[in-house]
């Protein structure tokens, strides 16, 4: 029911209209907030109750073709004198069937999931309300960031987003799995500009091979087991002690000797703004600016920077860290964990 029938059907039932228009208020008024989610893409002033999220939920299930009212609907349709029409028969090998309803309620009826053919922001022609869902969960995810975290780096002109958050996607795989993923893509894309460059020189050569990764140490196996897993080779970068405290941070020398040593293989540099103590974050703006410097006048991919921000977003000093060298130097990932820093169960990324 919508706000304009429901006076009429109401009537019918015999109640006065001033005590609709009472309950209507509230229902215009929650209809008006949710267009406005949509219209601004960006976390309300003040936050919506459970009763409200839930109703959203439920109405973005319902556009689902696995929805359980849809399937009724189907059924209903073989009942003679039934009322409803024939639409489709879900007879595909996606049709996001949910044989426990503890499960499908704990869902609030999605089952489809998101992506389409390996694209995990496309839209799933089964699926329109999940595939609004993402999206608006991505707008949203990206305001906070912005206007919470204060990952916002330069000022944009007019409402348009700017800085290290302006774009980013939303992954339903852990943080190290994304950097694997990140990492692939960044392989990707460093092959197809290396040929492009090397044709357009008329170089007869084979371009660089960059199948090799610089990761500042951190004691943690996570960026080790990504850069692995992508079938790269890790070159373990040595950490230094601060001579007046016990902190461990970035050797940037280290890294200069690296870059000097193995130039054109190197794929990217892999720094991480968060870890145990006594381990600091790495001067990734002093990182970021060397890289740059290094890529100067080379031509093609050349190597790029990813930053690991797990649960970084908490700390707004080290987001400001991040701003700078974004601003000052190269970055071309910052991936960071949903649970840790939105408290959400493990399982997702945001990069």
């Amino acid at each position: 029911m919508d706000a304009a029938t429901i006076p009429a059907l109401f009537s019918s039932l015999q109640i006065p209209n001033n005590h609709t228009s009472v309950g209507l208020s509230n229902l215009i008024s929650s209809n008006s907030q949710a267009k406005a989610l949509f219209h601004h893409k960006r976390l309300p002033d003040h936050g919506w109750s459970d009763l409200q999220i839930q109703r959203l939920l439920f109405e973005l299930s319902v556009l689902d073709t696995n929805c359980e009212e849809t399937v009724k609907c189907q059924l209903s349709s073989t009942t003679p004198n039934s009322g409803f029409s024939h639409r489709w028969t879900g007879a595909g090998e996606r049709e996001g069937r949910v044989y426990s309803n503890l499960v499908s309620q704990r869902h609030y009826g999605f089952g489809h999931g998101i992506g389409r053919s390996g694209d995990v922001m496309e839209a799933q022609p089964k699926a329109v309300g999940s595939s609004a869902l993402l999206r608006l969960t991505l707008r949203l995810t990206l305001d906070a960031v912005r206007r919470g975290a204060g990952l916002n780096g330069n000022v944009g002109k007019g409402n348009q987003p700017s800085g290290p958050a302006s774009f980013g996607t939303l992954l339903p795989v852990c943080t190290g799995m994304s950097m694997a993923l990140v990492l692939s893509g960044l392989r990707d894309r460093a092959r197809k500009m290396d040929a492009v460059i090397s044709e357009e020189g008329g170089n007869c050569s084979t371009p660089p091979d960059r199948n090799i990764v610089l990761w500042s140490r951190i004691d943690q196996k996570s960026c080790y087991k990504a850069i692995l897993s992508a079938g790269l080779r890790c070159i373990v970068l040595p950490t230094r002690a601060h001579p007046d405290t016990d902190e461990v941070s970035t050797d940037l020398q280290a890294l200069k000797e690296a870059l000097d040593q193995y130039g054109d293989q190197i794929l990217a540099v892999l720094t991480t703004t968060s870890c145990f103590c006594p381990r600091v974050p790495d001067e990734v703006d002093a990182v970021a600016k060397m890289i740059q410097t290094w890529n100067d006048g080379k031509g093609g991919a050349g190597i790029s920077h990813v930053i690991n921000h797990a649960y970084g977003l908490q700390c707004q000093a080290t987001n400001k860290l991040l701003n700078r060298a974004c601003t000052i130097g190269r970055v071309d990932a910052i991936i960071c964990s949903t649970d840790k820093n939105f408290l959400v169960p493990v399982g997702g990324a945001l990069i």
